[in-house]
């Protein structure tokens, strides 16, 4: 497909996995409403999480003749306003040479912004990812990958109303991903580890400020990860012991439910040592040494990221300048 042009009209492809998610009616009417007069909005219903993503990836591959641009919206994401998909269009034709855009998501879990949701051009391809926790692998591109963590106005706003289940598997999800011990050692990604540790914090935060039984059983579901009481296939949906796990953890009174948590959350330092001694010495040594890296970066990083607002905020900016 031609490269797109001011006035051009890009063809989006939105693409969404739906496993139950409480936002599915609310992402889906967001995406009807939308402004940009060339899109079509796709589902992939009830797979399992390897599965669905293989599924997408390979849509998004085959349908590279008939559509410019992709989005990767989840069910439980739904666009923030009518303009989304224009603006997001209109990024990518600004930056010819952009091919990845990752945005953060205004996340109700943590009241804060997380990355993310992605967008794509027609240049990206994948190949076959093995893990069942980290589906979310960055495709193969000639150009440029884009990653705007706070975005103004917000894109897309994440888990507003989640079931019971849902904010469960959300702790489980996002304990699993800051652990990594059962994962082999090219697997396990010190950085993803990290960052899922800091919203779990985030998460136990925002519970001790507002006491939703939702965000305690998200942090139950985490808690469970950090004990080792949940096997490797809970990181799907339709996981049978996940399932149990779930229906025990409802069951109990959200009084007892937090007094329960208190112990093991509310004192920063043992909540530090819970999941260093969950991550392994030698994922914990890597966790480490990449925090140190990071921190070394910050200066640069910070550079970078305010140039790449001032490049977002600016109208006419030449396409060809670097970020």
């Amino acid at each position: 497909m031609g490269s797109m042009t001011r006035g051009s009209r890009p063809r989006f492809l939105v693409l969404t996995l739906f496993s139950g998610e409480n936002e599915f009616a609310a992402c889906r009417e967001s995406v009807d409403r939308q402004s940009h007069p060339s899109f079509e909005h796709r589902v992939f219903e009830n797979l399992s999480k390897s599965e669905a993503h293989a599924r997408l990836y390979a849509t998004i591959m085959d349908s590279r003749e008939s559509f410019d641009l992709f989005l990767k919206l989840d069910a439980d994401m739904v666009l923030a306003d009518v303009d989304v998909l224009t603006r997001i269009a209109e990024v990518f034709r600004d930056i010819p040479d952009l091919d990845h855009l990752v945005q953060g998501v205004a996340d109700w879990f943590t009241e804060t912004d997380i990355v993310g949701v992605h967008s794509f051009s027609h240049r990206v391809r994948w190949r076959p990812n093995p893990s069942g926790l980290f589906t979310d692998p960055d495709p193969e591109f000639p150009g440029r990958k884009i990653v705007v963590r706070h975005p103004r106005p917000a894109v897309v706003h994440h888990g507003e109303n989640p079931g019971p289940f849902q904010a469960f598997y959300f702790g489980v999800h996002r304990a699993m991903k800051a652990c990594q011990a059962r994962l082999s050692p090219g697997e396990q990604q010190p950085f993803a580890a990290r960052t899922s540790w800091i919203v779990l914090n985030r998460v136990w935060r925002h519970y001790r400020r507002c006491a939703d039984p939702r965000l305690g059983l998200a942090i139950r579901g985490a808690d469970l990860v950090l004990d080792g009481q949940l096997p490797p296939t809970a990181v799907d949906r339709q996981d049978p012991s996940l399932i149990q796990a779930f229906h025990r953890e409802a069951a109990r009174d959200p009084i007892s439910l937090r007094a329960g948590l208190e112990s093991g959350w509310s004192n920063s330092v043992r909540r530090q040592r819970r999941w260093i001694t969950a991550l392994g010495p030698s994922m914990a040594c890597r966790v480490l040494a990449r925090s140190v890296r990071d921190g070394a970066t910050a200066p640069v990083r910070a550079l970078r990221k305010a140039h790449m607002e001032r490049l977002f905020r600016r109208r006419g900016h030449r396409p060809g300048e670097p970020l």
